[in-house]
């Protein structure tokens, strides 16, 4: 009997814990979206990639959600239970509290294992996949930028004028090309028309620009001082694909763990040379190895807590547990943010910062679990 009640426990939670999970994921992935819809709708991407590019971003923010999610969905079961009196009900047939409490840290304990595993190389990869996508995305965005009687600067080395140009500079007329080759070195090309030829694959997310311009002439120096001039009916200039390769650089969300532990090894000078990390870089990946750690247990712990204050009616007594839950969520994050900061002006050491506010919720809970005015 009281396993047959232990599995219905853990069915009223799952049901509440899907649910609010998918909600703050989608809560998260609407700003995210947002801020994206001017890329999503006025480039030529098919519907297969986009979905790709919202499961890359909702994966990113299941370590971030499902803690929150597993803290609510804790608490509002526990408020229907206690509210229906069917805690009382159980606790007359002889189980214990830690017994009502085992389903929930089992699931608890199933989900830290999960997201745990998640954060080793699913997430980062993940990550460096949205990255990638999202280049891909603003590439095309460089097109957008070429308007006709406005110079268009945003390509190295290179400046272009066009009098006219049609969307997304597809299409130019009355062409001024200026070309840095090198310090000591440029030349410039002036056309009738010409046109930007952009192409990219989805697949593969490479990226190659040309332009090709008509009825022009090219004006540069030749050895020592002297200029030259040439004429052409068409010219084919390849834009430098060095931009679009450089724009991808590792950040440390897009490392497994084990690539992070390694950066725990390194001074900042091999950092900055094996992946070309800043101080601020550096910081980011300790922090972000410790913090991958801490997400998954705090799933479990949030989950403890989130029981403990679940517990509103018993014996004619109740509390506005949602409102203690929402300033325990408050203390943990200020706690939390706080001491990051200072651990980034390395007044203590990144594990302190991340682990402390977790150890505090952990007592906070044990507090609570005391005072449940249950009989154990």
């Amino acid at each position: 009997m009281k396993l047959l009640l232990q599995r219905y426990l853990a069915a009223q939670f799952v049901l509440p814990l899907v649910v609010s999970t998918i909600f703050f994921i989608s809560f998260l992935l609407t700003f995210e979206l947002f801020r994206m819809t001017e890329l999503l709708v006025t480039r030529d991407i098919s519907l297969w990639f986009t979905l790709k590019l919202i499961g890359n971003i909702a994966l990113t923010f299941v370590p971030l959600s499902l803690p929150i999610a597993v803290f609510f969905s804790t608490i509002y079961c526990l408020n229907r239970i206690s509210g229906d009196s069917e805690y009382i009900a159980m606790r007359a047939g002889g189980m214990t509290k830690f017994k009502i409490l085992l389903p929930f840290l089992i699931i608890a304990g199933l989900l830290t294992v999960s997201v745990y595993q998640l954060n080793q190389t699913v997430i980062p990869k993940s990550n460096k996949a949205f990255k990638q996508k999202l280049n891909y995305l603003t590439s095309s965005g460089l097109l957008a930028g070429i308007k006709e009687g406005q110079f268009f600067t945003l390509i190295p080395s290179l400046t272009l004028f066009a009098s006219k140009s049609t969307k997304y500079g597809r299409n130019l007329d009355e062409v001024f090309l200026h070309i840095q080759e090198n310090p000591q070195n440029s030349k410039v090309i002036f056309a009738k028309r010409g046109e930007l030829i952009f192409e990219r694959d989805a697949e593969s997310l490479t990226e190659k620009l040309t332009l090709v311009l008509h009825d022009g002439n090219i004006v540069g120096q030749a050895k020592g001082t002297d200029q030259e001039k040439i004429l052409f009916s068409k010219y084919v200039f390849p834009v430098s694909q060095q931009q679009f390769e450089d724009r991808l650089s590792i950040k440390e969300t897009m490392l497994s763990s084990k690539e992070l532990e390694g950066v725990l090894k390194m001074t900042p000078e091999e950092a900055e040379k094996a992946y070309r990390f800043n101080k601020k870089e550096f910081f980011n990946a300790k922090y972000e190895f410790w913090n991958r750690k801490n997400g998954a247990f705090v799933c479990f712990i949030f989950c403890f807590l989130g029981f403990t204050l679940g517990v509103t009616g018993n014996r004619g007594k109740g509390k506005n547990s949602g409102l203690i839950g929402l300033l325990c969520l408050i203390l943990y994050y200020g706690l939390y943010f706080s001491l990051v900061s200072f651990a980034k002006k390395e007044v203590i050491p990144i594990p302190v910062a991340v682990f402390l506010p977790v150890t505090v919720m952990t007592g906070l809970g044990l507090w609570f679990y005391r005072k449940l005015d249950w009989q154990s």
